[in-house]
């Protein structure tokens, strides 16, 4: 018997970059003169060697925490939020790769957030992932768990390190049916790959497989393609989704 549950009618799987958020003014990390093109990555986000560059770790963070502080989420996160309001957790999947919390403030009721987020913090000595206390990443905090501070880091996942919400895009290669939507927004697909997370007879031009991006790439795996940003893209889309989407 399969193991894959389903759910009254088809599913749609959201999977946004930096591009969801650019509009409520958030810099991107790799487009145009995005923050990795002035950073450097091995010093600032580098599990490998973080902790010998702590002090540029927690200000480089809190520079990211500075720029989202007047941040607002914009359309696009509030269609997203509206379509899983509307349709349900189980069958409106939400999976970004940004660490900032726009989804949950227009509403989103589960987001799930590939590289982690910019609100908590990770003792990597006991592995325990805990919220930060006020607005800002503190060099002092100690582990609530096992008192060391040293080891504790921002809740951002670092290059080389364990990302354990990726198990979630290998469940939604297993579990995504012909019927289901993929709309992917915002992503330059440098980190994940259109391959590791479609089922392989979704490689091409699929028909229910949506792009949004102004400069759109691996094209090729979509049939569709809104060379437009997040929220004209969506809302360009949205006929065609509640379509989708409400089809018995």
């Amino acid at each position: 018997m399969s193991s894959v549950q389903h759910f009254a009618g088809p599913r749609l799987y959201v999977f946004s970059g930096a591009g969801l958020s650019a509009e409520s003014g958030i810099p991107t990390f790799r487009t145009g003169d995005g923050i990795w093109s002035q950073e450097s990555i091995d010093e600032v986000c580098n599990f490998l060697t973080w902790r010998r560059n702590r002090e540029a770790v927690f200000r480089f963070y809190n520079q990211r925490i500075s720029e989202k502080r007047d941040a607002r989420p914009n359309d696009a996160h509030r269609i997203l939020a509206a379509w899983q309001s509307m349709w349900g957790t189980e069958r409106v999947r939400l999976i970004t790769q940004n660490i900032d919390d726009l989804l949950e403030q227009a509403g989103a009721q589960h987001v799930i957030h590939l590289h982690g987020d910019m609100h908590s913090m990770l003792c990597t000595l006991c592995d325990l992932r805990f919220p930060k206390s006020g607005e800002e990443y503190r060099l002092d905090t100690a582990c609530p768990q096992c008192g060391a501070a040293e080891t504790v880091k921002p809740g951002v996942v670092f290059f080389h390190e364990a990302a354990p919400e990726y198990v979630n895009l290998h469940r939604m290669q297993h579990e995504m049916t012909g019927d289901d939507v993929f709309i992917a927004i915002g992503t330059a697909f440098q980190v994940v790959s259109p391959e590791s997370m479609l089922p392989q007879e979704r490689w091409r031009q699929y028909e229910r497989n949506f792009l949004i991006d102004p400069e759109p790439r691996r094209a090729e795996f979509f049939g569709c393609v809104e060379p437009e940003s997040a929220t004209v893209g969506l809302r360009n889309l949205e006929i065609r989704v509640h379509a989708l989407m409400t089809m018995l």
